[in-house]
């Protein structure tokens, strides 16, 4: 059991935890904020796979995850379902704090991870090297997720995001691509062509695949280095074109490329991806955290 000692910044704050971990988080006003994780459980809602963990094209199968915390002394669990119309969930506010359950590494009894990074980190624990058991995000009620305002990544559905709009309805985060792959980011579903924009102001952007290297799809990266030491990395697939100079900042809102028309498979859309570097630790996160803000921001005109 370990604590892991945080203090609230202008950022989100992704954290991962073992069952029996502490989280003391330091507020705005200095209080503390003790978080304990005591269980965490995930199981099949529905699946059409003839075998667990082994991908069947358009296969479909849906999970509900969850956690059990204690906040302060008192007792909550945190629930969600992957590739169900809950994927886009509202973040918990508990005691002032708004949290996301980002991920629990019990979907891995059902998943595997082959369609990109998605789990928590790697942790050396003799004899085996295992996977923390949760990951959250969180930031003080009250606060965005960033001091900007976020523009839209990509034009979206006047409904918001639907799982129905990710690929062939399972490829939201952690989602379960042909039944047994968890999604490493958000596919949403446009035509070829569609513009992209940068969420925030970007210090670099570059793309690290693309068809000129020799790979199968385009692949940009956008950096943006916060001051209080944070770094996010915000990373869009199956571009067509790539718009702006390479290896230069961008501003918030820029239009940097048209997206979903390289690799698509089997319906046209762009693949959005989220990770923040904090206090020296990778984190991926669901990229839901950053258009939950973006539809907030844009709602408020």
């Amino acid at each position: 059991m370990s604590v892991i000692r945080k203090s609230i910044k202008e950022t989100l704050i992704p954290v991962e935890l073992d069952k029996g971990d502490t989280l003391e988080l330091t507020l705005s006003s200095g209080e503390q904020y003790n978080l304990e994780v005591e269980d965490t459980g995930a199981e099949i809602l529905h699946t059409d796979l003839k075998e667990l963990k082994v991908e069947e094209s358009a296969a479909k199968t849906e999970i509900k995850f969850w956690c059990d915390i204690k906040v302060n002394g008192a007792s909550y669990t945190l629930e969600r379902e992957i590739s169900t119309p809950k994927s886009f969930y509202e973040p918990w506010v508990i005691d002032g704090v708004r949290l996301w359950l980002d991920a629990v590494d019990d979907i891995f009894d059902y998943l595997v991870e082959t369609h990109t990074e998605c789990r928590t980190n790697k942790v050396a624990k003799s004899p085996a090297v295992r996977y923390k058991d949760v990951r959250f995000a969180l930031q003080e009620e009250g606060k965005r997720i960033c001091p900007e305002k976020l523009a839209l990544w990509c034009p979206l559905p006047e409904k918001g995001l639907r799982i129905e709009d990710c690929y062939r309805g399972e490829d939201c985060w952690l989602g379960a691509y042909n039944g047994a792959s968890a999604h490493g980011g958000l596919d949403i579903n446009h035509p070829s062509g569609t513009p992209l924009y940068a969420p925030v102001d970007v210090d670099d952007n570059f793309l690290y695949n693309s068809l000129e290297m020799g790979h199968n799809n385009n692949r940009w990266r956008g950096i943006r280095r916060w001051g209080n030491g944070c770094d996010w990395i915000l990373q869009s697939c199956h571009m067509t074109r790539q718009l702006v100079p390479e290896r230069r900042p961008i501003q918030r809102g820029t239009k940097y490329a048209l997206g979903a028309g390289t690799h698509i498979g089997a319906v046209e859309h762009s693949h959005f991806i989220f990770k923040v570097y904090d206090d020296g630790e990778l984190y991926l996160l669901d990229p839901w955290i950053l258009f939950w803000q973006m539809l907030r921001d844009n709602q408020a005109g």
